[in-house]
Formats: structure tokens, sequence, C-alpha cells
């Protein structure tokens, strides 16, 4: 009677254990047919990671298809984003002005129609080569709320406050992604679009990026708050993007693993103030301004990466406003490729120290302007 009392408790316990109700959340995304959230938009992928962080963390899964994404996503801490095959997150192209629209006005017209929607909030900037609109002094208009959206022809929410020109641009410029400032974020398997178009140049750096990492940081002494952590980007795709593929402030021992990243029009991935033990590995890297940048990162590595076609291809320097103590310092760029770069193959500017350079392959040179740092038995070809 024992035994199978017993028998009948370790079984209730391990079909307790194997239960859905036991394991991690998984909440699934798709453009059409079953799933948790069905939909093609913003307020569909904010609603399954609202879900997931009240359950405490979990796995959303998207489904292929594009999914247009017009305002920031925030992902609560301990979430896993996992594309299935063809799954696209992506910023909707710029459009530009056709006609002038005076201030006081509500109606922008384009020349062309695009990917603009109300549910989210437009930025106005001069023509491209113009540095300011009319009034001489802004450089753009918004966050700005459209009211309708009929092809060509936007209405906004509020009557314009401006003059602006035609050949004026209006776009989304957000941050895609933004993680969350504790981090434990994974994102896998996924393509981030930028939408940027040849001949229409637009800002970048802090707007129209792909991901976003920025817990307090400062520029002082020290990080104003704590890093974001577990930060893991594995077998992406970033294209056509204005401002930055990946953009870490303040992250530590994260990841950026075997993702391709093309035609970025700035820093295709940046380890920004107070990263730290951030690896960078089996990355490809084609036609972005710059490669890789260690910008007062200290005790990252940067190996087994296939970079081509940028400014510079693998760049370490200092802001001179942040203390220099204990920044820029003890990373390791290791067993990379670099070819057909511009200005250098590797470049670590002025405050970076005590860096190691080794076993890469490069055709442009490998510059280091401190003493401190150990350059050793790289190749040029």
């Amino acid at each position: 009677m024992l035994v199978l009392l017993w028998i009948v408790l370790a079984s209730c316990l391990l079909a307790q254990a194997e239960s859905p109700a036991s394991a991690a959340p998984l909440v699934t995304v798709r453009q059409q047919g079953p799933a948790d959230f069905v939909g093609a938009d913003h307020a569909t992928l904010a609603a399954a990671l609202a879900n997931l962080g009240e359950r405490g963390g979990g796995t959303l899964l998207v489904g292929p298809g594009r999914y247009v994404v017009r305002r920031s996503l925030f992902p609560p801490a301990n979430v896993t984003i996992r594309g299935e095959a063809g799954s696209v997150l992506a910023l909707p192209s710029p459009g530009v002005l056709r006609v002038a629209a005076a201030a006081g006005t509500r109606e922008l017209l384009l020349r062309e129609a695009g990917e603009f929607a109300t549910d989210g909030r437009i930025g106005i900037f001069p023509p491209a080569g113009v540095e300011f609109l009319p009034d001489g002094e802004s450089i753009g208009l918004g966050p700005l709320a459209l009211a309708s959206v009929q092809g060509e022809r936007l209405e906004l929410v509020e009557p314009l406050t401006l003059d602006v020109p035609a050949g004026s641009r209006v776009s989304y410029p957000v941050k895609l992604v933004f993680v969350n400032r504790a981090g434990g974020l994974t994102l896998e398997n996924l393509t981030f679009a930028g939408g940027r178009i040849e001949d229409v140049p637009m800002p970048g750096h802090f707007v129209h990026c792909a991901i976003w990492a920025s817990p307090p940081f400062g520029f002082g002494s020290e990080p104003a708050g704590p890093p974001a952590r577990e930060v893991t980007i594995r077998h992406c795709r970033f294209t056509d993007w204005y401002g930055r593929a990946i953009a870490f402030y303040n992250v530590a021992d994260s990841l950026v693993e075997g993702s391709l990243f093309e035609r970025i029009a700035d820093e295709a991935i940046d380890l920004d103030h107070y990263c730290e033990r951030v690896r960078v590995v089996g990355n490809l890297v084609r036609e972005s301004i710059w490669g890789i940048v260690l910008n007062d990162a200290s005790r990252c590595t940067v190996e087994y990466n296939f970079i081509e076609g940028c400014e510079v291809g693998i760049y370490g320097w200092w802001l001179e406003r942040v203390p220099p103590e204990g920044l820029n310092e003890e990373n390791r760029i290791q067993h990379n490729t670099v070819r057909a770069s511009r200005q250098a193959s590797i470049l670590l500017e002025r405050g970076c120290h005590r860096n190691v350079i080794e076993h890469n392959f490069v055709d442009r040179a490998v510059r280091v302007v401190e003493s401190t740092n150990t350059v050793r038995d790289n190749t040029l070809w």
C-alpha cells in the first residue's frame, strides 16, 4: 500500500514538473492563423510583450511576415524574441514632401504613398542638404500625431507651428527595440529592416536605430546606475539602417553573435560608454560607415568577425568629456578579417590602453596611438 501511494505521488509530481504551467511562458504572434496574438502591427507585438511581462518573462515567437513597427518596442526583462523563417521587423521608409506646407495647416502631401499610419508619431526634417527649417533655428519638428492617412496625403492632429518647405523629409525617428534597463533580452533569428533609401539621406546615430540599450550612464567617473546584463543578439540580420544597428551603453556580460549587418549608414555594432565583457563574435558586417566600435568600452572581446567595405573596420576611441580611468582598456581584438576599409582596418585612438590586437587578417593598416597596446601576429593581405 505504501509503495502504491509512493508511485501515485511520484507520478503526480512528475506530471506537475512536465506540465505547461511549470514551463517558461511561450506566446506566439502571427499575421494570420491560430496564435495567441494575431496581427501585423506594433500594437500586437506590444500586447504580446506586455503579456510576458505580467508573467515574469518567457519567449515571444514571431511568425513569418513583415511586421511594420512605428513606435519603439519595450521588451520586459527575461524575455526571448525568436523569429521563425521570414520574420521581419521593419521601420517604414521615409517620405518626401511634394509641396510646401505653411504654418497653420494640417495637411502634408508626399511625393508618393508610403507606410504611414496613425499608430505612431512622425518627425519632419528639412530637405536633404539643408540644416534648418525656414525659421533658421529648428532642425526638425515632432513628434507629430497623424489624424488620418489617405495614400500620399497625411493629416496632422495639430496644425504645423512652422513653415515646412517642399522636399522636407518625413519619417518615424525611433529606436525599434529599446532594451530593458536590467537587460535580460535575447533576440534570435529575426531580420531588422530599417527602410533606408539610398537617395533620401536621413539623420542617424540617435534616431532610426534598430536595437538600443542605455541604462543610466552619464559622463562622470562611473555609470549613474547598474548595467544591463545578459543581452544576447544572435543569428539576426540588420539591413538598411540610417542609425546604428546595435547601440549598447552601459551593458555588461552580453553577446552579439553570428549576425549579418549590411548597408548601415552609421555604426553597425557600437559598444559605448561603460560597456564591459561584451563578446562580438562571428558576425558579418558589410557596407557600413563603421563596422565595430568600442567607445569607452573595456574588457570586451571582438573575434572571428568578417568586416568589409567600411570607413574603419574596428574602431576604438575615448570621448574626452568622460574621465579616462578604467575605460578603453583590456579589450581583445583577435582572429578578425577586415578588408576593403577606406581609412584603416583597425584603429585605436588616443586614450585606449592595454588592449591586445592579434591574429587578424587585414588589407590596410592596424593603427594604435598609445604604446601601451599590444599589436602582434597580424597578417597584411
